[in-house]
This record gives C-alpha cells, sequence and structure tokens, in this order.
C-alpha cells in the first residue's frame, strides 16, 4: 500500500511537476463570511457531462472542505452553496517570426557603406510562421450566499492538458490536487 502511495505521488508530481495551473480568487468584501461553518454542494449536470470527473470534484470539494472545520449539511440549512463548473477548451496562438537567412556583410547603416543596399554580400528576410496547439481545462468553483444566491466566492483554477493514458488513481490525484491548491485560498474559519 505504502509502494502504490509512492507511485502515486510520483505520477502526481510528474503530471504537475510542469504545470501551468493558474489559480484565481475573488470574494465579495462585504460580505462577513465569520461563522459560516455549514456548506452544501448544488451541481445539476448538464447533458454529456462527464460524471466520474464531477464526482472526483464534489468528493475533493467535500474532503477538504471538512479539513477546513466546515461541515456538510442540507441545502436549506446551509450558510454557504458551492456550485461548480468546468469548461474544457481547445486553444491556439498563431505566432509570427523573422529570420535572416544568408550574409549581408559589413553595414554601417541603413544602405551605407559595406553591405549596404545591393553591396557586398545578399541576405533575405524570411517570415516563420508556427501555430501552437493546446487543450486549456478551467474549473470554477462558487460560493453562494444561499438567501440572495449572490455569489460571495470564486476560485477559478485553468490548467493546460494533456491527453493520456492515465490511470483512475492519476486522474482522481490530479483533481485533488487541483482543487487543493484552489481551496487554500478560501476565506478559512
Amino acid at each position: 500500500m505504502k509502494k502504490l502511495t509512492l507511485i502515486i505521488l510520483f505520477m502526481l508530481l510528474s503530471i504537475t511537476g510542469c504545470s501551468s495551473l493558474n489559480i484565481d480568487v475573488d470574494h465579495d468584501t462585504s460580505y462577513n463570511f465569520h461563522g459560516k461553518t455549514k456548506y452544501a454542494i448544488v451541481h445539476k449536470p448538464k447533458e454529456g457531462d462527464n460524471t466520474l470527473i464531477n464526482d472526483r470534484i464534489i468528493k475533493a470539494i467535500k474532503t477538504t472542505l471538512n479539513e477546513k472545520g466546515y461541515k456538510e449539511v442540507a441545502v436549506s440549512d446551509a450558510d454557504l452553496l458551492f456550485v461548480f463548473h468546468v469548461n474544457v477548451t481547445q486553444m491556439s496562438d498563431i505566432r509570427t517570426d523573422y529570420q535572416v537567412i544568408g550574409y549581408s556583410g559589413y553595414r554601417y547603416g541603413a544602405g551605407w557603406g559595406y553591405g549596404g543596399y545591393g553591396g557586398y554580400g545578399s541576405a533575405v528576410v524570411v517570415p516563420n510562421t508556427t501555430t501552437y496547439r493546446w487543450t486549456e481545462a478551467k474549473l470554477i468553483v462558487d460560493a453562494l450566499n444561499p438567501k440572495t444566491k449572490k455569489i460571495v466566492w470564486r476560485g477559478i483554477a485553468t490548467d493546460e492538458i494533456t491527453r493520456g493514458n492515465y490511470t483512475t488513481q492519476e486522474k482522481t490525484a490530479y483533481i485533488n490536487h487541483v482543487i487543493s491548491q484552489l481551496m487554500k485560498k478560501f476565506l478559512a474559519l
């Protein structure tokens, strides 16, 4: 069991070691979080949602909040309601740079001196365009005031994801890592 834990930890570090995970949080400064200890998670999956991933996210949020001293209760008794959304987008970035090919000789300035326009040597400036493509995943976790249904805290985790044959344990470990990093910024009791 200990060996399996070390293997999963190593895999998690190898997946996230070069991670581009970005965490951003915001909150309502007028909302008083003091004394808010009871929560409920409200999630209505949309058609086509991966319920396996959703269940892992819910479990990770519950675990993290429970570790912080919060208690899960029924929606009607909650001080805070948590909802989340997952968005996966194909991204691309097109960049053009210019490379000088050839030899232009010695120059004093634009068109003057040795190697000026039509002078010694010849060089060509060639554009080189490269398209970068990647998949970006965004997880948004909101804490709502149950009375007003307004967002009082929002955490956004954005990361570049790679396709691979990851095991269930690796997927779970990665989701736990993302939620842990995101919820570190949640206003604690």
